[in-house]
């Protein structure tokens, strides 16, 4: 699949940790300083997705990643935020995200073509050029969506940015200090997501899409609090979401895909039917190439989830420092980063 970040310039490009809060930090100093490196990373991502025409896919891609971590910093704040403000925000981040994306799915299945066309046999020709035009004719729309979206760019996010970030404040006497606020929330981060995985278990593809979700919105809020947990037990679960993030990313592509295809497939049979048998063959084929993926993306996760529930007692020990020799090194062992990664998992 084309389009890829170089590793060099992922780490450039998204800042994942945020330096100098401790376990006894104000959680609203906390709050403050997360949420405005993480809005002003939106806001500059906005810029380069507008304005980097050559790059615009990877810069699209770094957008949708952006609002990600935004959003699950405004989630793991938000007794600091007003009801109304935090609605807001949410609101803004999730229609900026949702135009990103949807460009963003577009150049995953139009850099797939790409990659395929010195491969494609000469009589598949026909039907690689039809879904080349056809993917184009949604991403280029998808493009404007993008700009609408970010019409008040940058003047209006800057607004958004100053007012969300002067009506945090400490709210309630319970918990005062980050460590004390963020334990909790992300061990009830944890806890959700392994009801969930465990429902994902043997379920549909779009449990399973639920599942990746989630493993995002948790991991994105485990790169916030890394100062406030154990440092073996924050590693691996990172290293075990990112795992999975992998795995389910390739199957989430593919059941996105042999989706367009068979509506594609479904399209020409009604509207052109004498012309349909020239395009059917290779659209089956790959058809064909996404079930498999998705097949192997399914066992893959039940590999994964195997090693997440043998360490599933562990987790709750995010609560509190935790040695790490109860943990069996290797269940989920970090691959080595590649000079050129996918784009459509990252993140």
């Amino acid at each position: 699949m084309t389009g890829s970040m170089k590793t060099g310039e992922r780490a450039m490009a998204m800042a994942t940790c945020v330096a100098d809060l401790t376990e006894t930090t104000p959680v609203a100093d906390a709050a403050r300083r997360v949420l405005c490196m993480r809005l002003e990373t939106v806001r500059d991502r906005i810029g380069e997705a507008l304005t980097e025409v050559k790059r615009g896919g990877q810069r699209v891609h770094a957008l949708r990643v952006a609002t990600r971590r935004a959003a699950a910093a405004v989630d793991l704040f938000r007794r600091c935020l007003p009801h109304k403000v935090g609605k807001h925000l949410r609101s803004r981040l999730r229609l900026i995200r949702r135009a990103a994306g949807e460009a963003r799915d577009w150049d995953v299945v139009l850099g797939e073509l790409t990659g395929r066309l010195e491969r494609v046999e000469v009589a598949d020709r026909p039907a690689h050029d039809m879904l080349s035009g056809f993917v184009l004719a949604h991403r280029i729309p998808a493009e404007q969506r993008l700009r609408a979206a970010c019409r008040d760019y940058p003047f209006g996010f800057d607004r958004l940015l100053a007012n969300s970030l002067a009506s945090i404040r400490q709210r309630g006497p319970d918990v005062t200090t980050f460590g004390g606020h963020a334990r909790p929330t992300v061990l009830r981060m944890v806890t959700g997501f392994d009801a969930l995985c465990q429902r994902g278990d043997g379920g549909s593809w779009e449990q399973l899409h639920e599942v990746r979700i989630a493993a995002k919105r948790l991991r994105y809020a485990l790169e916030l609090v890394q100062s406030c947990i154990d440092p073996g037990l924050g590693g691996h679960i990172a290293t075990a979401l990112a795992n999975l993030q992998e795995t389910l990313g390739t199957v989430n592509d593919s059941f996105n895909e042999s989706r367009l295809l068979r509506i594609v497939l479904g399209g020409i049979d009604r509207c052109l039917p004498a012309s349909c048998e020239r395009y059917r063959p290779q659209i089956e084929r790959r058809i064909v190439e996404h079930e498999q993926a998705m097949d192997a993306g399914r066992e893959a996760f039940a590999r994964w989830l195997v090693a997440w529930r043998s360490s599933a007692s562990v987790l709750q020990g995010i609560t509190s420092p935790l040695p790490m020799a109860v943990i069996q090194p290797g269940l989920f062992p970090r691959k080595p980063p590649t000079a050129d990664e996918p784009l459509s998992r990252a993140g």
